[in-house]
């Protein structure tokens, strides 16, 4: 069986593309990946498997393509945070695979607010309970946050009030890396009504500075 390239795109401006997965996206036959993702490749002359949901129809194509031509799966930020790869390793095997790492937006973030992310704590809340958010946002350890559709920011905020969790810091990356970008900085309770774009990710912090204001911009 050839290899599969499961290449990291970064966090979403064609900026942070890395050469590596530009150069090997142009040699594949066959593109998969998300709508965002494809977008920042030219897809002429070339097959194109889009996910749109379900991923057994995808498994299926990369199966059959992936035989005779060189296949490419797209993956958003960093493979290795939160990506396909698990899934790709269970369906076609380690050795089946060319794995290339790109930015993942954490990194991103971290860098755009000037601190280090080594000893950070990572949370998807996919399937996750607010409660155990909140109990992890009482220790000391920073916790960088993938919220989804149920759990915006708003509401991972409303948790944090409703559970004391108060003495924080809270920051709030929109559309990293892309023109519209914004990050706001303040307490939970700055953000329990916040409207955010649904592409964000949320660091909180313990220990905020006296005087920190929300609504920073970047």
């Amino acid at each position: 069986m050839p290899k599969i390239y499961v290449l990291g795109v970064g966090p979403g401006s064609a900026a942070y593309l890395p050469q590596a997965t530009a150069e090997l996206a142009g040699q594949c036959d066959v593109l998969v990946g998300g709508k965002r993702n494809l977008a920042l490749f030219d897809g002429r002359g070339k097959e194109i498997v889009e996910i749109t949901g379900h991923l057994d129809p995808v498994i299926a194509e990369i199966r059959e393509k992936s035989v005779s031509k060189r296949v490419g799966v797209l993956v958003s930020g960093d493979t290795g945070i939160y990506s396909l790869l698990p899934w790709l390793v269970k369906e076609f095997g380690r050795e089946n695979l060319e794995v290339y790492p790109g930015i993942s937006p954490v990194q991103y973030f971290f860098a755009r607010l000037g601190r280090c992310w080594h000893e950070a704590r990572m949370v998807s809340l996919h399937g996750r309970s607010l409660d155990d958010l909140a109990d992890l946002a009482r220790g000391d350890e920073t916790v960088v946050v993938f919220t989804d559709p149920d759990n915006s920011p708003a509401a991972v905020c409303r948790r944090l009030v409703e559970a004391g969790v108060t003495g924080v810091r809270v920051f709030i990356g929109e559309d990293l890396s892309y023109p519209e970008e914004k990050i706001s900085a303040g307490r939970p309770e700055d953000f329990i009504n916040y409207q955010s774009s649904g592409l964000n990710l949320m660091i909180i912090a313990p220990n905020p500075r006296d005087g920190d204001s929300s609504s920073v911009r970047y």
